[in-house]
């Protein structure tokens, strides 16, 4: 009997899962091969805190090899650049794969909508190494504005907002008003010196989110002090400086641009894209041209880029090719939303479930506590948990990471 051969492309929310889900289901029946551009499966929702002294680098990261380890699955750490499809075939820079089902989960990648000088002039937050860059160069501000006593160093934009967005505005606002100008209360400068603007081009921050979510978040941060920007479409960015659509301009040593992301397909040959980038499927998570190619997460079909929608998707994908092979009828994807949350820094988040919104500590734990199970492994669970325990009697932590 031949086995079954299943390339996963992508090693986020929706390929990591579903090489979990396949294995379990398939067992030693299949070859399973994941491929990733990186090592690990990183939880890229907690970004924010590891550019804030939240958390450490290695606490958002699970090694894939670790997660798999005594598994059907082989992890390849390689960039796919071409699927075949009239040979069921995956090219990467190194090597060829040969497929009898193929999952499409690659991500999405920042979007600068063609802003002049957005991507040379800006920080951004999609991965591991720009949460590192973005830490150390806040930190760097603080130095040498206490050498130079120059306290417009101290001036942040954030660009976009959207979910991370707002997280890292009020990560923002614990971090830099709370832990580092306490580390250099004698520097002479005090929390009325540090400037944080959020700015979107919307007439609302959360746009995607329910009004009472929008309306709370807002009031948590103007309380907290950041400068809330909205009906401001930016136009170009210079060093440290923001000009809009309408002439105006905001100074701004910091400038995180967190406006938007757009799907990673472009990168890989042979799978056409539809109108807004994203890989076309049908209501079974198909290519809508090849059904033996499923699609997942942000780089296929219409659906909000959201973890826990690329989850559920893993699932539907498992049990369709489980169905394939089992010449068993399909089953229709149906997202379930099962809930919405946002951080807006420590002791203070939002919830909204089945139409309530609710507020306050006791949602900042809850907010924790989902997140700490989306991990794979308890291993991984615990050190966080450890790890944010003991910070709930330290402050964040401010090591410049080389």
């Amino acid at each position: 009997m031949n086995t079954t051969k299943i390339v996963i492309v992508g090693g986020g929310f929706g390929g990591s899962y579903t090489a979990q889900y396949l294995n379990s289901m398939l067992g030693d029946s299949a070859e399973i091969t994941l491929i990733n551009k990186s090592n690990y499966f990183l939880f890229t929702p907690l970004l924010p805190e590891v550019a804030t002294g939240g958390l450490t680098p290695q606490s958002i990261v699970e090694p894939l090899r670790e997660i798999f380890r005594g598994h059907a699955v082989s992890c390849v750490e390689d960039t796919v650049i071409e699927i075949k499809t009239d040979t069921k075939e995956v090219i990467t820079t190194h090597a060829t794969y040969s497929y009898d089902y193929a999952v499409i989960g690659a991500g999405a990648e920042t979007n600068y909508f063609g802003v002049s000088g957005a991507r040379e002039n800006t920080f951004t937050l999609k991965d591991l190494n720009d949460a590192i860059t973005l830490r150390n160069h806040i930190i760097s501000t603080f130095e040498q504005a206490v050498k130079t006593k120059n306290k417009d160093l101290l001036s942040y934009a954030v660009i976009g907002a959207g979910a991370t967005g707002v997280e890292l505005a009020g990560e923002f606002e614990d971090y830099i008003k709370h832990t580092l100008c306490s580390y250099y209360k004698d520097s002479g400068f005090s929390e009325k010196d540090v400037k944080i603007s959020l700015i979107t081009n919307l007439p609302e921050i959360l746009a995607q989110f329910p009004a009472t979510m929008r309306k709370h978040a807002l009031s948590i941060l103007t309380k907290k002090g950041v400068d809330v920007i909205i009906n401001s479409t930016v136009s170009k960015i210079e060093p440290h400086l923001i000009t809009f659509a309408d002439g105006k301009s905001l100074q701004a040593h910091t400038i995180v641009w967190v406006a938007g992301v757009k799907p990673s397909l472009s990168e890989i040959k042979g799978i056409e894209a539809g109108l807004k980038g994203r890989m076309e499927i049908n209501e079974y998570l198909q290519n809508i041209k090849h059904p033996e190619i499923f699609g997942l997460g942000d780089a296929s079909g219409t659906l909000p880029m959201l973890a826990q929608i690329a989850v559920q998707q893993a699932k539907t994908v498992t049990y369709n090719i489980n169905a394939l092979i089992s010449k068993k009828e399909l089953k229709k994807f149906k997202t379930n939303v099962k809930g919405l949350l946002i951080s807006l820094g420590k002791w203070s988040a939002l919830g909204h479930f089945k139409g309530i919104t609710l507020r306050g500590p006791l949602m900042w734990w809850l907010w924790r506590t989902i997140y700490l199970f989306n991990f794979h492994s308890w291993k991984k669970r615990l050190e966080i948990a450890v790890e944010w325990t003991v910070n709930l009697f330290y402050p964040r932590d401010i090591t410049y990471i080389k």
